[in-house]
């Protein structure tokens, strides 16, 4: 207990400003603040079938380079430089339905989870690693299904889906994470680095390790573009490449599909079992030129439900330094 409280504190701590500045190399030949703006959307994957699974997110996050040092980044002394990270989160779930009448014809529960994250990025020789507390509401409360109601009804002209009224219950969500990021090989304009992720939380708990490789034209993984550290590269750098990963999930419970975990009360919109081993891959491209990054990913999944076997989606973001 005494750990997870000093984890939900890192959030708070690593906004506070201690009395001695941090020593960062030439702060002047890069810039020192970023907003980001995103989506994910199964309606731009090719050849899958749309709105299932997970549907949709947006997001959007404002990024800077601290003029001082902090509680938190006190611990890391090795580091060579650190940045933090403040966004918010909206994500909508929902089964398979038809297209025609809206009914759905799925086992998957309705879900909507909208959360803020207060992350922390330290950077070492080779490498750099991410905490991250998600803090956020699960259900109707969320806003997920009136958002995607609004959109279908007033912009797509889509058909409006029938059963958010039975959506997961309200509950408030919390996760911890980690995130943490090591190069493995470069050889001028290809490279192979890895990662694991791992999150601890009533919302989802998992471990997830990956592999990357990198084609084209980009900085180390500690100043990249599709690893939200590109603030540490020179103003004059550009960046153009296209990144693939492989991962394997390992995941211990989800509550957008099986809700309260902590609950003992039995809920027909919930999922006593699901799949706890889960395959992921993407393939896209990036692009960093003066302020602005932009990266597109088209991502694969297999289904954590018998239902929904495999499941594809496209995020896009677009970045903005100054």
């Amino acid at each position: 207990m005494k750990h997870y409280l000093f984890y939900l504190l890192i959030p708070i701590l690593m906004f506070t400003k201690v009395s001695f500045s941090q020593e960062i190399e030439s702060r002047e030949q890069h810039y020192q603040h970023q907003l980001n703006f995103g989506t994910d959307n199964d309606f731009f994957a090719v050849l899958t079938n749309k709105d299932r699974s997970y549907t949709f997110g947006v997001n959007a996050a404002y990024r800077f380079i601290p003029e001082e040092e902090n509680f938190v980044s006190k611990i890391f002394s090795t580091k060579k430089a650190f940045l933090h990270d403040v966004s918010i989160h909206m994500e909508a779930y929902t089964p398979n339905y038809d297209f025609d009448t809206g009914i759905p014809t799925g086992e998957r529960p309705f879900a909507g989870w909208t959360y803020a994250t207060l992350a922390t990025q330290y950077i070492f020789d080779q490498s750099f690693i991410v905490f991250k507390t998600d803090i956020g509401v699960l259900g109707e409360i969320s806003q997920g299904g009136a958002i995607q109601d609004w959109f279908h009804s007033k912009v797509s002209g889509d058909t409006v889906l029938q059963g958010w009224e039975d959506q997961i219950p309200n509950q408030l969500g919390v996760n911890l994470k980690m995130d943490y990021f090591r190069s493995i090989h470069r050889n001028g304009w290809y490279d192979f680095f890895g990662s694991v992720e791992a999150s601890l939380g009533n919302v989802r708990s998992y471990v997830f390790p990956k592999l990357y490789v990198r084609i084209g034209e980009f900085n180390e993984i500690t100043k990249t573009t599709s690893l939200n550290n590109s603030l540490f590269q020179s103003k004059k750098d550009i960046e153009y490449y296209i990144q693939a990963s492989l991962g394997f999930k390992a995941i211990a419970n989800d509550a957008t599909l099986q809700g309260n975990i902590f609950s003992n009360s039995n809920d027909t919109r919930t999922l006593d079992h699901i799949d706890h081993t889960t395959i992921h891959a993407n393939f896209g491209g990036f692009a960093a030129y003066q302020r602005f990054n932009l990266g597109v990913l088209y991502h694969f999944n297999s289904g954590e439900i018998d239902s929904i076997k495999t499941h594809s989606y496209v995020s896009i973001n677009l970045d903005y330094k100054f």
